[in-house]
C-alpha cells in the first residue's frame, strides 16, 4: 500500500540513446515537472457535412519528455547528477583518507554526452500500487545552484529527453544510501578575487579573497543542447543524442555595502575568481569532510549600484556572468564523498 508521499524518482545512465535500463540512484528530491509534450498534425480538408476536422485526419507530429527535478545537495549519491549535468568527470581517492573520493566535474568538450532512463514512481490515491512512468533518453541541459541565509544549499537541474513509455519497464523501488546528510548555508564560504589556485585530482582549491558580506547566491550553468526536430523514420521522436552548443554560465550575488570593492570590479569589468565551498561537519575518512566546491575562474560583474534602503542595510543583487579563462574549464565542481563511483 501506497501514500501520496510515495512518489520516486531514480535514473540511470543508458548504454543505448533511448533504451531504458533499471533504475538503480534515487534522489531524495523536493519537487519535479517532468512531462510529456506532444504536437499534433491535423488535416484542415473541407468536406460536405464536416463542420469540424475530421478525427481521422489527426496526428502525432513531434514527441518529447522535458521538465524539472529540485533537490538539496546532499553529503552521498549526488555525483550522478552532477554527472549529467556537466558531462565529464574524474575520480580519485583522497591521500591519507580511506574510503574518501574526490569527483572533479567539468563541461564536456566532445560529444556525445551521456543519455539516462529517470522513472517517475506515482502512487495512485487510495494506496494502491506505484505507477511507473519511464522517460527515456533523457539529458541535462541545465543546472543551477543557490543558497539564502538560514537555507539549503540547493540544486535545479532540468532535463529533456525522448519519450515516456507507461509499460514494459517495470517498477524500480526505491533504495537511499546509510548516513545521507545535506549542505546549507552555515557550512559555505564564498572567495570572490585575488589569486585562485584550482582544484586537482585529489585537492581542493584554495586562495583568493574571501568576502564576508555577502548574503546569497546563485549560479547556473547551460548546457546549450540543441532541440532540432525528429528525422524521418524516427515516428516523431528524438532518434539520437542532443548535442553540446555554446554553452552559458551566469548568476548572482547579494552583497551588503561594506567598502567599493565589488562597485570598482564592476565599473573596470575586472576579471574576478569565484570559488564557493561548503563544507560538511560530519567527519569521512580519518579527518576529512564532506564538501562541494565549485570555481569559476573568470567572472565579470554586471551593473549594479547600491540603494537607500530606508534606513535598513544597503544590500545589492548584483548579476554576473562566467567566461572562459586562457587555460582550463569555465567551471569545475568538486564534490567530496564516500561513493565509490558518481
Amino acid at each position: 500500500m501506497t501514500t501520496q508521499l510515495d512518489c520516486s524518482i531514480g535514473l540511470k545512465k543508458e548504454t543505448t540513446y533511448g533504451t531504458p535500463v533499471t533504475v538503480d540512484q534515487f534522489l531524495e528530491f523536493e519537487s519535479e515537472s517532468l512531462n510529456r509534450t506532444a504536437e499534433f498534425a491535423q488535416g484542415e480538408g473541407m468536406r460536405v457535412g464536416s463542420r469540424i476536422p475530421l478525427a481521422n485526419r489527426n496526428f502525432l507530429g513531434r514527441e518529447q519528455v522535458d521538465g524539472d527535478i529540485n533537490l538539496v545537495a546532499t553529503t552521498k549519491a549526488l555525483g550522478g547528477i552532477l554527472e549529467a549535468a556537466f558531462g565529464t568527470v574524474t575520480n580519485t581517492p583522497v591521500p591519507t583518507q580511506a574510503g574518501v573520493f574526490q569527483q572533479v566535474h567539468t563541461p564536456a568538450t566532445t560529444d556525445p554526452l551521456p543519455s539516462y532512463t529517470i522513472q517517475k514512481g506515482v502512487p495512485p490515491v487510495g494506496g494502491g500500487a506505484t505507477v511507473p512512468l519511464t522517460f527515456a533518453g533523457m539529458m541535462c541541459n541545465q543546472i543551477q545552484f543557490s543558497a539564502d541565509p538560514g537555507g539549503l544549499l540547493q540544486i535545479g537541474t532540468t532535463w529533456t529527453g525522448r519519450e515516456v513509455l507507461l509499460t514494459g519497464t517495470p517498477y524500480a523501488a526505491p533504495s537511499y544510501p546509510a548516513g545521507l546528510d545535506v549542505f546549507s548555508f552555515v557550512h559555505g564560504a564564498i572567495v570572490l578575487g585575488g589569486t585562485v589556485t584550482a582544484a586537482t585530482a585529489d585537492a581542493l582549491a584554495s586562495g583568493g579573497t574571501v568576502l564576508g558580506n555577502i548574503r546569497s547566491f546563485s549560479l547556473q550553468w547551460n548546457q546549450g543542447l540543441d532541440d532540432n526536430v525528429p528525422t524521418l523514420g524516427a515516428q516523431g521522436r528524438r532518434s539520437r543524442r542532443n548535442v553540446v552548443g555554446r554553452g552559458e554560465l551566469s548568476g548572482s550575488i547579494t552583497a551588503e555595502f561594506t567598502d567599493t570593492s565589488l562597485l570598482t570590479a564592476q565599473m573596470n569589468r575586472s576579471n574576478l575568481a569565484l570559488l564557493l565551498t561548503f563544507t560538511h561537519t560530519s567527519t569521512i575518512g580519518t579527518s576529512a569532510n564532506p564538501v562541494v566546491q565549485i570555481h569559476v575562474p573568470v567572472v565579470k560583474l554586471d551593473n549594479a549600484l547600491p540603494q537607500s534602503n530606508g534606513g535598513d542595510v544597503i544590500a545589492t543583487q548584483i548579476p554576473f556572468v562566467g567566461l572562459q579563462p586562457d587555460a582550463g574549464p569555465a567551471i569545475r565542481v568538486v564534490y567530496r564523498t564516500t561513493d565509490l563511483t558518481p
